[in-house]
């Protein structure tokens, strides 16, 4: 290989690993000021954390699928709204900024995994009947909200059933991580809405931001770690 060549190789992978250090970066300054409590910088931070992934994300995958640029940039709004959260018109709108990040997952999921697994669907729909009715039961929402937990309930448990369809399709690390993302994703949600409707820990926004954190950037580093 040519020195000029492996030095803009060189270049590249420098610049993919900063920008996915920035938005590990940016995590932890979330988690440190959420930790003491230092509101401003909290939002600020967790603002920014979706556009610096979509950076990573832009810059580090050999073929970019519109359906994740589109779920960032909604998991952004998602952000930015449900800092506002204690607000029901701010916590409705994060709630459908999610719901529609989740249906682009899914959607880029099963465009990389190309064909359905259906053992691994039945597998799953026994697992996730019982398994969404038992969140509905555990996070026991309020009357006017039944129905949107209900629906953002099913998206997100489809969309892990999807993340398990690309693991299986394309085997090896990435899907691991694919799948494994999403499972934490579904244990961060669940957790935030059981405490939105019962009652907040005082650590509440670092508690729920850890998994969150985790998720988004486990799930796109799959994608790109796919060739996706």
């Amino acid at each position: 290989m040519p020195i000029s060549a492996f030095k803009r190789i060189l270049f590249r992978y420098t610049i993919i690993m900063i920008t996915f250090g920035i938005y590990c970066i940016i995590g932890i300054i979330n988690l440190l000021s959420a930790l003491f409590f230092k509101e401003s910088l909290r939002k600020i931070s967790k603002g920014c954390l979706m556009p610096a992934l979509l950076a990573f994300y832009l810059l580090a995958a050999e073929r970019i699928l519109f359906p994740a640029i589109a779920a960032l940039i909604f998991s952004c709004a998602g952000d930015i709204f449900l800092i506002y959260k204690d607000r029901q018109i701010f916590f409705k709108l994060g709630l459908a900024a999610f719901l529609i990040s989740h249906i682009f997952y899914i959607t880029a999921f099963l465009f990389l995994a190309e064909n359905v697994n259906t053992l691994a669907l039945i597998i799953s729909i026994v697992i996730a009947v019982p398994m969404g009715l038992a969140i509905l039961k555990l996070l026991n929402a309020d009357p006017p909200m039944k129905i949107p937990v209900a629906a953002y309930a099913f998206v997100i448990i489809l969309m892990s059933m999807t993340a398990l369809q690309l693991m299986l399709a394309r085997p090896g690390y990435a899907g691991i991580i694919v799948f494994s993302a999403s499972i934490v994703y579904l244990f961060s949600d669940t957790f935030m809405a059981y405490h939105l409707f019962h009652g907040k820990p005082k650590y509440f926004n670092f508690i729920t931001m850890i998994p969150y954190i985790i998720a988004q950037g486990g799930i796109i580093a799959g994608l790109v770690l796919s060739k996706a």
